[in-house]
């Protein structure tokens, strides 16, 4: 589940605003339009923005880093995301596998990130884990679809260099 952000509400808003402008039309005899005087052309009133997206919160900013998980040699990196909950991840067996999405949710249990592998070996395979911010540690689950399993996995922060 992505967190609603005044971004997408502002979205949100716009295309409403689009489909609604083109729903409208006026009633006017050809008559009508040809006899009024031409319009006055003026600059455009510029669009103001909202203020740019938010700073991701601290919890996230906690998770971002590389993660050994604690039984092989897998490693998770976690290396920037935005607001709105898409996290940028690299996954590594020791090879690089393709991450095809992963995001970052604030839940009743915490912090939660999940990654989609989606690769030779790992078609649609998922992380959901769990950030312990006492431990400094993911946990969760990890998910085979393809062999129909799923594992209780580890994940321990790799010292910084």
């Amino acid at each position: 589940m992505m967190p609603i952000t005044p971004a997408r509400s502002v979205c949100a808003v716009a295309v409403l605003a689009l489909a609604a402008l083109a729903a409208c039309t006026k009633n006017e005899s050809a008559s009508a339009v040809a006899a009024k005087p031409p319009a006055v052309v003026t600059a455009p009133t510029p669009v103001t923005m909202p203020p740019a997206v938010a700073a991701l919160p601290e919890p996230v900013k906690k998770v971002l880093g590389k993660w050994l998980r604690a039984d092989g040699g897998y490693v998770l990196e976690l290396r920037g995301g935005d607001a709105s909950g898409v996290l940028q991840a690299g996954y590594f067996n020791p090879k690089s596998i393709n991450v095809s999405r992963a995001v970052w949710m604030q839940g009743g249990a915490g912090l939660q990130v999940a990654v989609e592998l989606n690769d030779v070996g790992y078609p649609g395979s998922t992380y959901v884990l769990t950030y312990d911010a006492s431990a400094d540690r993911l946990a969760g689950q990890y998910t085979q679809p393809s062999m129909q399993q799923t594992f209780d996995v580890e994940f321990v922060r790799q010292a910084r260099p």
